[in-house]
């Protein structure tokens, strides 16, 4: 029989897939890593809703989870909070970041927080030991520092981040570092590069290199592309595209429409009991949807608010909203 120790040591996505019969994982390397749940992508409605592709598109407070070198685009003072509503039971009640803009210069810090209740511990062959559940509390704290080069043209940023783990008392803490890089050749085109989680083993958190562009076309739409590789899996590819309805139709301030591809394992279907009215819309784990909400006039602030939906077949399906504030 596998020790209690050794379970509680296995990552929560390792639990969410033992708790849906219906997933087939693909990947040999999946929860070969610790702190799993960096990867989820906390903070950001806007990318999980555009597929992920997100590391030519970061900027502001939120970049520190994507790419710290989109810090350097922040114009103002910035503080965003987000909530994530994640499947099995899981989520994460506490992000927020904020970004300090001096000169050519950006300072950032951000914190977020995930946790489980009533975790089930299973033996080796799966079986519910009965009477018996943990909680699980994970988190990390990042600070950044990014800045821009010719005539704002190239960007660079660098995060120094803490990450906790708690599974039921057996705890990891680790420092990992991030370095990012932008180029922007003109207004219509963006490239970007991202190195995470450097500076530990893979067996304590997962390094993710990603790479991508984005390009912005008519004033109004956005398409983005990214090639992500994260050690304990094979490359993922994420697109996404961003309407943005022409402001004078609209007094509220500007509206954006998203959705996004993301390849992934198979994730098996979406339970009967789970299928809303968007259903076969939000469907397949491979799509993802979202709506964004900028007022420059709400407080005398710039406010904005954005939403993701996001499937993940048989496991259910996850949501995060976030506010922001620009002043």
């Amino acid at each position: 029989m596998m020790s209690k120790r050794v379970l509680l040591s296995l990552t929560f996505f390792a639990a969410a897939a033992a708790a849906a019969p219906a997933v087939h994982a693909q990947d040999a390397a999946a929860g070969t890593s610790g702190a799993s749940f960096m990867k989820i992508g906390i903070g950001s409605p806007r990318a999980l809703a555009m597929g992920r592709a997100y590391v030519a598109l970061a900027e502001g407070s939120e970049a520190m989870t994507w790419n710290p070198a989109g810090l350097a685009l922040t114009q103002q003072r910035e503080f965003a909070y987000s909530y994530l509503r994640y499947i099995q039971e899981i989520d994460s009640p506490v992000f927020m970041a904020y970004a300090h803009p001096l000169g050519r210069t950006v300072f950032g810090a951000n914190l977020g927080y995930i946790t489980i209740d009533g975790f089930e511990v299973r033996d080796g062959n799966g079986v519910p030991l009965n009477g018996t559940e943990a909680r699980v509390q994970n988190g990390f704290f990042t600070l950044s520092a990014a800045r821009s080069f010719w005539y704002e043209k190239l960007f660079f940023g660098a995060s120094l981040k803490a990450i906790h783990e708690d599974n039921d008392g057996t705890i990891h803490d680790t420092i990992v570092g991030d370095f990012g890089a932008l180029l922007k050749p003109n207004s219509y085109v963006t490239f970007g590069f991202a190195t995470q989680n450097f500076g530990s083993g893979n067996s304590r958190v997962a390094s993710v290199t990603r790479g991508g562009a984005s390009v912005r076309l008519f004033e109004l739409l956005t398409i983005s592309m990214e090639l992500s590789n994260a050690s304990d899996s094979s490359a993922r590819l994420g697109l996404g595209a961003e309407f943005m309805l022409p402001e004078d139709l609209l007094q509220v301030g500007q509206v954006y429409l998203r959705v996004g591809f993301h390849s992934t394992d198979d994730l098996g279907r979406v339970l009967e009991d789970d299928r809303s009215g968007l259903y076969p819309l939000v469907g397949s784990p491979k799509l993802s949807f979202g709506v964004g909400l900028f007022t420059a006039q709400a407080f005398g602030y710039g406010i904005a608010f954005d939403y993701a939906l996001v499937s993940l077949g048989s496991l259910g399906t996850a949501d995060m909203l976030s506010l922001k504030m620009k002043f």
